[in-house]
Parts: structure tokens; C-alpha cells; sequence
């Protein structure tokens, strides 16, 4: 196969205006011959086919191709890039973002190591976080958080040992005092942050083949009922993040009303605080939103030999080998300064969020596997509008398969959706929240 290399210059027009007018010559700068090879467990990822990017730190210049055997080839101007490729196998999930400095002695090979994860079919679907307008547009209303987990295979999946965390800080803007050198501390070294504290499931939960299971972070109650752009989160099948014994006399009933009398206790998940406050302070623009699965969470979240104190308050340090799924959400309006808090196995990348308006964080629909189950004939529904691309002029965008999931979720289609650990591929904006009736 030969290589396809297309290279994206912003500032092309501009040069191509500048020689129409002037007779100036602009010395050029010589390219540097690179190959970078994908390396994975110390060997040479010999695959064809995977797509490599390099992009300027401004994003002004970037480079794509794919690998031959596992090598991809570029003519590079010095500079410093950063390397990104992303793909999933039937057993794992492959993920590269590093820094690489180009310069004319470093013409030859270069190795680039991937991230290797085991692909988990637990993940999430959506997280509304965000909030919406009141009735008269007065205000933002926050109380009416929820997640959905979705089972993104045909066999049943135990998530009773599932459990639900946040990495510090809470906002991707805030100060990190976890970066040093450009770099994580706790990148390579095998566990990344829970802050405050670790919600888990109190029971026995089985998710069925193509089925989800929706949590209520805050208020299992109708809150359509107050405000009517908000969500109903009182149904008898839903779980609860709630156990007001955990907080105490700090117990918040703003984020903890009583859940409807119609969800059993037995869905009541509970948490055991190890940080302060009076309740989880999930991010309302911004969270590093993860689940992990661990069946001795409890007292693993009580142990202080499991805390690092890096920060002001304590976070519980997870296993990275006990995280299934994970999302970075960024504050829209802040490219300035948001920061990973998700190292590159969990995710390689981002999506930017726009809070107050009722929108949600939504997975994208992998159409190629989608429309190759067969049982799916004629009940996937095309022509989506649902994303955000036409009301947040800045930071909008949508589905890219297409497909209309929640659609042809109803008329029975088995959705499969995208799951490359990166949320810059895998989710969009969505214009409403998909329990929005």
C-alpha cells in the first residue's frame, strides 16, 4: 500500500495572495525525512491501514497517513508536533497522543508506544450534567443530573461491581496541581484520582445485550414538574446516587431530594465520603467523568493507605486497571486553559461542552458496525438533527454516522456505538437530552 499523506496548511491563501502582489522571494525551509514506527508491548505494531496525524502545537500544519507494517513516512518541517492515532481491536482498544520534536539531526526513525487497554462493553452513553433554563429564562436550574450506561454487545454484562468517580480537579479549567512538566504525575504510574467520593451499586445489576441502565446523579425525581426543559428522572427502573447517611448532618436535599416512591431502595447506590462538602460535585461544565469495576470499592475508598493528598483535599487512588470507561469534558470558552485529568489510555482526547442549555454529552453511533447486524434491516433510522452544530455557533457539532440513535433504538434496532477511548471521535453534542420526552 502506499502511503496517503494530505497535509492541511492554514496559512495557504494567504501566501498564495502575498506572491500574487509582491516579487519578494521567501527562502524556504528544508523538510526532514521521518518515519515513525507504532510500537505496542516492545514490538513493531506491524499493521496496515492505521492513521497517524501530526499536528503543529497551533494546529496550523497537520499530516495524516497510514502505516505500511506498522510504519508511516512524512517530509516534516523542524518544529514541535503531536502525534495522535487511535483503533480498536475485537479485544482492545489502542491509543497514541505524545509530543515529538523534529529537527535536521533527528532525521531517521522514531518510535511511538501505544497505549493498550482492554476493551470493556460497560460504557457511557450519555452524561447530562449541564442543566437547563428555568421556565421564564431567569436562570440555569442544576439539579437534574443523570448518566447512562449502555451494554455495546450481545451478551449480558454483570455491572454489580460498577462503580462511578470523577478525577480532580473538578473543573478542566481549574489550577492542576497534578501537571509537572507538561505531564501528569500519576501518568505511567498506574492509578489516576477520585475526588470526594465513589458512588457503587448496592445490588445485583445486569444489563442486557444492546440495553442501558440510567442513574440519577442528583434527584430521582420528575423535575419537568417545576421546570419543564428539565428531565424526568422519577421512573421505577431507574438507579439513584442516593445515601443520605454518608453526609451526615451535611446532607444537601437540593441535590438529594427523596427519590420517587416508585424506584425500589434497592436501587439506591451508596458512596462513602473521604473528601468535604455535602454532596458529589460533579462538574456542571467540565467533568473527568469515569467507571470503574472493583468489588472491594467500599473499603478500598475508607482505606487512608489509598490516598494521595497531592491536592488540598484527599482523592482515592484507582487502579487504571480497574477503570472500564471514561469521558473529559472541557469548558466551552476556555481553550486557554482547560487540562487533561483523564490520562491517553482512558482518553485521548476531548469534547467541549456548552452548559446551562439543556444539552447533553452523547455518544456517537459506530455506523459501519451498526449496519452490519443483520436483525437491523430496516430499522435504523437515518438523518439526524440532533446535534448542536445550528444553535452553539462555537462549539456545536453532531453525529457524524448519521443515524438517528434514539430513533432506531424505538423501533428495535441494536445500536452499536463508537468506542475508541477518545472522546474527541467518540461523542457530540446534543442539542436535547435523550430522556426528554
Amino acid at each position: 500500500m502506499t502511503s496517503k499523506i494530505r497535509k492541511t496548511f492554514a496559512f495557504v491563501l494567504a501566501l498564495a495572495a502575498a506572491a500574487a502582489t509582491s516579487c519578494e522571494i521567501v527562502p524556504s525551509i528544508p523538510g526532514v525525512e521521518m518515519e515513525f514506527v507504532l510500537m505496542s508491548d516492545g514490538e513493531i505494531y506491524a499493521e496496515d491501514g492505521i492513521t497517524v496525524t501530526l499536528s503543529t502545537q497551533n494546529n496550523s500544519v497537520s499530516y495524516v497517513a497510514e502505516t505500511e507494517q506498522g510504519v508511516v513516512r512524512f517530509t516534516l518541517v523542524p518544529g514541535l508536533y503531536t502525534a495522535v492515532a487511535s483503533f480498536k481491536t475485537s479485544t482492545h482498544v489502542y491509543n497514541l497522543n505524545t509530543s515529538v520534536v523534529v529537527d535536521v539531526s533527528s532525521a531517521g526513525r522514531i518510535e511511538l508506544n501505544l497505549t493498550k487497554v482492554r476493551s470493556e462493553p460497560l460504557i457511557i452513553k450519555e452524561l447530562y450534567i449541564g442543566g437547563c433554563q428555568t421556565d421564564d429564562a431567569s436562570k440555569p436550574y442544576y439539579y437534574d443530573k443523570y448518566v447512562i450506561l449502555y451494554n455495546n454487545s450481545a451478551e449480558e454484562y454483570d455491572a454489580s461491581d460498577v462503580a462511578f468517580a470523577f478525577a480532580t480537579p473538578m473543573n478542566s479549567e481549574a489550577t492542576n496541581r497534578w501537571i509537572s512538566g507538561g505531564r501528569l504525575k500519576y501518568d505511567g504510574e498506574g492509578w489516576i484520582p477520585a475526588g470526594y467520593n465513589i458512588w457503587w451499586f448496592d445490588t445485583e445489576v445486569k444489563v442486557q445485550p444492546y440495553s442501558q441502565i440510567v442513574v440519577a446523579i442528583n434527584g430521582a425525581i420528575d423535575h419537568t414538574l417545576t421546570y419543564s426543559n428539565s428531565v424526568d428522572l422519577s421512573d421505577g427502573g431507574y438507579y439513584v446516587m442516593y445515601h443520605p447517611a454518608a453526609f451526615g448532618e451535611k446532607y444537601n436535599t437540593y441535590h438529594y431530594p427523596n427519590p420517587s416512591a416508585d424506584i425500589p431502595q434497592s436501587h439506591y447506590l451508596k458512596t462513602f465520603l473521604f473528601g468535604q462538602g455535602n454532596a458529589w460535585p460533579v462538574s456542571q461544565t467540565s467533568p473527568a467523568f469515569y467507571i470503574l469495576r472493583y468489588d472491594g470499592i467500599e473499603a478500598y475508598s475508607k482505606d487512608e493507605l489509598n490516598y494521595d493528598r497531592t491536592e488540598t483535599l484527599p482523592v482515592v487512588k484507582v487502579d487504571r486497571d480497574w477503570v472500564v470507561d471514561g469521558v473529559e469534558v472541557f469548558a466551552a470558552g476556555k481553550e486557554g486553559s482547560n487540562n487533561k485529568r483523564l490520562t491517553s489510555d482512558i482518553d485521548a482526547g476531548s469534547i467541549y461542552f456548552t452548559n446551562q442549555y439543556g444539552y447533553t454529552v452523547y455518544r456517537n453511533v459506530d455506523r459501519e458496525a451498526t449496519e452490519a447486524l443483520p436483525e437491523n434491516e430496516g430499522k435504523i433510522v437515518y438523518g439526524y438533527t440532533g446535534g448542536t452544530e445550528s444553535t452553539d455557533q462555537s462549539y456545536g457539532n453532531t453525529d457524524p454516522s448519521g443515524i438517528d440513535a434514539e430513533a432506531s433504538l424505538a423501533k428495535g434496532a441494536h445500536i452499536i456505538y463508537m468506542d475508541t477511548n477518545n472522546s474527541s471521535k467518540d461523542f457530540h453534542q446534543r442539542r436535547v437530552a435523550s430522556l426528554k420526552k
